[in-house]
């Protein structure tokens, strides 16, 4: 059996970094794949029933870094440096939320795939398009080696089934339900683990799966979707694999059906932590799969995210999707909805809201080092409108800034990264005979841009609002100095106005309307603003994990945060402050139009344990989605926590190995957590 140690793989890997131009850099990466393939070691655990473990995980990631490093100077050189460091805006590469053309690859298989670039390749006049063809070819050829070899170590290994579907695979297309699991696990393995560019989808899988599935004898069908759902999770995919069920047809019919309700059953009996789901809602759904799923949720299965699949449709195609590919979305990642055909980049640029305030306040220079980040000013603002425009100004300010960094990256794709396991799927890169991130080959090249911290920055403007402009308690330059003393000397001040100011969350119109605002402004100033590959930008304001690092970098705020502490969630209120219940939190976050986040926004819910049981808790929870999407929300998750449970997990791990969270996008074992985060938790429990 060939194989090599991860150690000296990863020697080989690195030597092809140093290539200057867009065909090298595929052909280094085609050498990379085709040597991994060829040498890894793969072992076939008692568990495993579709595919082996495979020993390359990171190895071409591992270049990517090092191939983008050469363009920090043009990030130095553009002034872009101070910001991004700063953490007052980002802009970045991404090639980590990708969804395969799925349809292609169930259908098609491996075997087809390479087939299909045959039949390109004998036809394709054009020298690039020949060079391209030819290197996919031969990655393709590659995986088919990898496959066969497989299939050998299961037979030495007493896996027939496993060995009958491999060598079926290298020389067929998929034929039944257990061919097309196989062939799923395989282009996780080539693309995610292989080629290195990120796969954060198994698509649709209810849509995929469905015409094996009605084929086979009902009970084993069940055993084979319980048997692939662990080995998926056995991946251990990044911030947990999504897969999604329902959403509609192009002529607004709802696409659920019998594997719809049999994907949800195994999500709730199945033990997993590294796989979610994404529940595609449209108007029509059928009232008792949601349902369902609450009760999944409720039981402690909460990695379930809800998804208006019309305002999802709608975004799309205001940002420029036709309609048919609008309605064909996928769902990347945690939240993020990219149209059939769209190579979703959902993770680029970022800007911290509550630091365009800061610099506003401080003459556009950083409260925490003095380096001047945003515009100058001269600190004087009259009226709450005043100061209000000159935040807005800086935020305009950092987008732009924020969307130059990742112009910069992007512009260089062709030295950075190729996807040729990933391009292949696509109809427009065979069609345009290019790679995706070197020839921006996908029929949709759009960037995003996510704006954090926005109930933190909503917070401190009704804040400012009220003591300075309205009640006159205390100056704009005072408070501006107490920020920059971290509230040092001011406790009861910071108190009074974190626990008795109005804020976001509670249903306040007058402080939602700031809310509104900001969120219109960000969409002027991002959605469809053109980028470096011939797409545009799109707007999404979640935060996921990165509130923690942007709050260690932004200075103390008006809504009595204190400096370092992580800045709000996504687009919920800030933890704690929704005191009036899910209904008046809902009113909040549904203030602006979702459409105008086409990138995603996500509310968390936490509530009580208390509160949901029983038929009026689940009565309660069906209100909450249900009032949600009639008010033109996105997407909805969940936490339900016991105060209590998660107390004595944090003191007795052991005694909870299970327990589960909703950290921001994904789930993690409670036990996983930082102190300091378990007690976030422990707080957010309390109501």
């Amino acid at each position: 059996m060939p194989y090599m140690e991860y150690a000296k793989m990863l020697e080989f890997v690195k030597s092809n970094i140093d290539k200057g131009n867009e065909i090298d850099v595929l052909k280094a990466d085609c050498n990379n794949i085709e040597f991994i393939l060829d040498n890894c070691e793969m072992t076939i655990p008692k568990e495993n029933v579709f595919f082996a473990n495979v020993n390359c995980d990171g190895l071409q990631g591992a270049i990517i870094w090092e191939r983008a490093a050469k363009f920090k100077k043009e990030i130095v050189k553009a002034g872009l440096d101070v910001g991004i460091e700063t953490k007052a805006y980002t802009g970045i590469f991404d090639f980590s939320h990708t969804s395969a053309e799925w349809e292609t690859v169930v259908a098609e298989g491996i075997y087809g795939i390479k087939e299909r670039l045959e039949k390109y390749l004998a036809i394709a006049k054009d020298l690039k398009k020949q060079r391209f063809y030819s290197e996919c070819l031969r990655v393709y050829n590659a995986a088919l080696r990898f496959i066969k070899r497989a299939g050998g170590i299961a037979e030495k290994c007493g896996k027939n089934e496993m060995a009958k579907g491999l060598y079926n695979l290298c020389e067929n297309r998929p034929g039944n339900l257990f061919e097309v699991m196989q062939t799923m696990i395989i282009f996780y393995i080539l693309q995610h683990m292989v080629e290195g560019t990120y796969l954060r989808t198994l698509g649709r899988l209810d849509k995929l799966l469905y015409p094996y599935y009605v084929r086979e004898e009902r009970q084993y069908a069940k055993s084979m979707l319980h048997n692939f759902l662990k080995e998926i999770d056995r991946l251990k995919a990044p911030s947990n694999i999504p897969l999604a069920i329902g959403g509609t047809d192009e002529n607004g019919h709802s696409m659920v059906n019998q594997l719809s309700y049999d994907i949800l059953d195994a999500y709730h009996k199945v033990p997993t932590v590294n796989t979610k789901l994404h529940l595609l809602c449209s108007r029509n759904i059928p009232n008792d799969i949601v349902e369902k799923a609450l009760i999944g949720i409720r039981e402690g299965k909460n990695s379930i995210v809800f998804i208006s699949d019309e305002k999802a449709i709608e975004a799309l195609k205001k940002l420029g999707a036709k309609h048919e590919d609008a309605v064909n979305y996928h769902v990347v990642g945690c939240y993020e909805c990219g149209a059939a055909g769209e190579l979703t980049c959902s993770c680029n640029a970022r800007v911290n809201i509550p630091k365009a305030l800061e610099v506003a306040l401080n003459k556009g220079k950083d409260m925490l080092t003095g380096k001047k980040v945003g515009l100058d000013n001269n600190g004087v603002f009259n009226t709450f409108e005043e100061l209000y425009d000159e935040f807005e100004r800086q935020l305009k300010y950092f987008t732009e800034c924020a969307m130059k960094a990742t112009d910069i990256y992007e512009q260089h794709y062709k030295e950075i990264h190729s996807a040729p396991i990933l391009s292949a799927t696509y109809l427009s890169a065979m069609e345009k005979g290019g790679d995706l991130y070197c020839d921006y080959a996908a029929k949709y090249n759009n960037s995003s841009l996510n704006a954090i911290g926005l109930a933190t920055a909503v917070d401190s403007l009704a804040a400012i609002r009220k003591l300075v402009y309205e009640d006159k308690t205390v100056r704009l330059a005072e408070l501006t100095e107490i920020l920059k003393k971290n509230w040092e000397g001011n406790e009861k001040l910071r108190l009074t106005i974190k626990n008795k100011f109005p804020k976001f969350g509670v249903g306040n119109n007058h402080v939602d309307k700031l809310a509104k605002s900001i969120v219109e402004t960000l969409s002027r100033n991002v959605n469809g603003k053109p980028n470096a590959k011939g797409g545009v930008y799109r707007l999404g304001t979640f935060s996921i994990d990165w509130r923690w690092e942007f709050g260690k970098f932004t200075a103390a705020s008006a809504d009595g945060r204190l400096h370092g502490e992580p800045l709000s969630q996504n687009t919920s209120a800030t933890f704690g402050m929704d005191k009036e219940g899910a209904t008046a939190h809902i009113l909040s976050v549904t203030s602006f139009d979702s459409v105008n986040t086409p990138n995603g926004s996500i509310v968390d819910l936490d509530l009580h344990s208390s509160s949901v049981v029983g038929k009026n808790g689940l009565k309660a929870l069906i209100a909450t989605v249900k009032t949600y999407f009639e008010r033109g929300g996105l997407a909805i998750h969940y936490n339900i926590l016991d105060t209590e449970t998660l107390k004595k997990a944090k003191k007795n791990p052991k005694d909870y190995p299970n327990l589960q969270v909703r950290l921001c996008g994904w789930n993690v074992l409670f036990s996983s957590l930082s102190d300091k985060e378990k007690d976030e938790f422990i707080a957010r429990s309390v109501r």
